[in-house]
């Protein structure tokens, strides 16, 4: 019996521009010698009326298919969404002293932000200690089984409430799609590719280079019209998942750019698939920012860069300083993958192997399903997980989290030298 695939359906059902989770979407275009992708972007609906925090961010999303396309939409656009909803009445407000027994996760396992940070007048986040008070809201801890609390700014964006702030709050962890195993696996793998990425950039490590071999070629060939240079790094390290880091350079009508991409998967191919993906996603959007920021000119204090935006074309704007990737451009391919390996696990045993490789590295993984009941009558779920231990990755450069421990003891653990504090990279990272 076949089986009638109906999630486009569902999701062109959430347009509304009175009622809708999405207010508008709409597809955009591409040139001639673009990627071969289609991407959509939309206007979100109104949260506010409805009891919720405003909704936090653009959402875009695309594939190299219009069913693909628009379900990465509509999942982008949900996660953020849901994550804008929560019932304060079912926190705790108190100090980490202050919780219920159980098994919650040290305020300084979060990594978070460097002493040195804080002794700066001009930051004015909080250190998350065990006496500062927050909004605690239950979760499931998915590495050992045990319930306990987190605090909301970790779970739900934005969150405004109280006024001592400890973190920015930041996507990675929330995420959207048909089953909650896809829906928890997008959440872990984007994880572990940002906590992936910001070690790799801070700590200026150069792992492997991947082999384009004749099978990633054909794909670089089907999908992408001009002529770029390809870089595809291996930063898998710890926690053991396949994990790519894609850097692109080319020209366009707007000029030479330099664009990244970062993924997770079950296999190497699959993660560059997937990097490639994000960043044929970017050269567009280079476009359109470019024109929104034609009169920007970055300087070298960086830290007047206050959002992705600005990141991901500031090297397009800085060619001057597209000496930082010289260290991926001239290293070697030496590392062979196969490109078109499969593992064979179904989503529920990924889950689960993935779990395991985070629970090995000495890491929990902070579990709140988000789903609203309009997002589930679509068809849809939505959920946050975060890792405390992970290196988040920062959209405005002063706020990057330079005190997460994982940023100096992953590259000892991989046998890489390793920068202190005052020796980070300083470059801005060029993540989109």
């Amino acid at each position: 019996m076949y089986k009638i695939d109906t999630n486009h359906l569902q999701a062109v059902r959430m347009v509304s521009p009175e009622t809708g989770i999405l207010s508008h979407i709409m597809r955009m275009s591409r040139l001639n010698e673009d990627p071969k992708l289609i991407s959509y972007g939309i206007w979100p609906g109104d949260t506010e009326p409805l009891g919720g925090e405003k909704f936090g961010g653009r959402s875009s999303g695309c594939g190299w298919g219009d069913e693909d396309a628009l379900l990465g939409t509509v999942g982008e656009t949900l996660e953020r969404y849901s994550s804008a909803f929560y019932d304060i009445k079912m926190a705790r407000y108190c100090s980490y002293n202050e919780l219920p027994d159980g098994v919650n996760v040290h305020p300084s396992e979060y990594g978070l932000f460097h002493e040195k940070q804080h002794a700066d007048e001009r930051f004015k986040l909080k250190p998350f200690d065990e006496n500062i008070k927050r909004h605690w809201f239950q979760c499931v801890d998915l590495t050992n089984g045990a319930e306990g609390w987190i605090p909301g700014e970790f779970i739900y964006m934005p969150f405004t409430v109280g006024h001592e702030w400890i973190t920015l709050t930041t996507s990675t962890g929330l995420a959207a799609h048909t089953s909650m195993s896809k829906c928890l696996l997008t959440a872990l793998y984007e994880g572990i590719e940002r906590d992936s990425f910001v070690i790799t950039w801070l700590q200026g490590l150069a792992p492997p280079k991947i082999v384009i071999d004749a099978d990633i070629q054909a794909y670089l060939d089907e999908h992408i019209p001009a002529k770029y240079e390809w870089n595809f790094i291996d930063i898998t390290y710890d926690v053991g998942v396949p994990t790519v880091l894609g850097i692109c350079i080319g020209e366009a009508e707007f000029g030479e750019f330099v664009a990244v991409g970062c993924a997770t998967r079950p296999t190497h191919g699959q993660a560059i698939r997937k990097a490639i993906k994000e960043i044929s996603q970017g050269i567009p959007y280079f476009r359109f920012l470019l024109g929104q920021e034609k009169d920007w000119t970055p300087d070298d204090d960086y830290h007047k860069i206050q959002n992705f935006e600005q990141h991901s074309i500031f090297y397009t704007k800085r060619r001057d300083l597209w000496h930082v990737f010289d260290r991926y451009r001239n290293a070697p391919e030496e590392r062979k993958i196969d490109f078109n390996l499969e593992t064979g696990r179904t989503d529920k045993e990924e889950v689960r192997h993935v779990l395991r490789q985070i629970k090995n590295a000495g890491c929990n993984v902070l579990f709140k399903d988000t789903t609203t009941p309009d997002v589930r009558q679509s068809g849809f779920y939505t959920a946050r997980a975060f890792v405390p231990q992970f290196v988040q990755l920062a959209g405005a450069y002063p706020f990057y989290y330079n005190g997460a421990r994982r940023l100096y003891e992953v590259p000892a653990k991989m046998g890489y030298p390793v920068r202190d504090y005052d020796n980070l990279v300083k470059y801005p990272h060029p993540f989109p």
